[in-house]
């Protein structure tokens, strides 16, 4: 493990746990349930980004690594809670559909209003996410 990720690891466990960020769950089960549903979620984002733009994901890949590295780090905890060892993958999978579902409403659906609200649904599912890390 480099130096640097393990400097992040300490860094995330010291926030995460001191921290009083306004929304941020208290239990170690629901904080890795929150950031394994972000990192889905903008691991689908990124997917998007990669589709459009080709190899530079843009910020949604920085922020699914970054989700995933608070993950790692408040997983043990989470699992001596009774978490089992693939629950973090499903949460993951849950973001992705998530945001998958509303991409397709956006590029696929007949109906703008439902393109927009899709639209919006997303931009409030990322900026829940974005807001965790600022």
């Amino acid at each position: 493990m480099s130096c640097f990720r393990l400097l992040l690891i300490v860094v995330t466990i010291a926030v995460t746990f001191s921290s009083p960020v306004a929304g941020l769950p208290s239990k170690p089960t629901d904080r890795a349930e929150l950031f394994a549903v972000c990192s889905g979620r903008l691991e689908a984002l990124a997917a998007r980004q990669k589709a459009h733009l080709g190899e530079t994901a843009g910020s949604a890949e920085t922020l699914h690594i970054q989700f995933d590295q608070m993950l790692e780090a408040v997983l043990p905890w989470a699992l001596s809670e009774g978490v089992e060892e693939h629950q973090p993958k499903r949460w993951r999978v849950r973001g992705w559909v998530e945001v998958a579902y509303l991409l397709a409403d956006m590029d696929y659906s007949f109906d703008a209003q439902i393109a927009a609200g899709a639209e919006r649904q997303l931009e409030h599912h990322i900026s829940e996410c974005r807001a965790i890390l600022l």
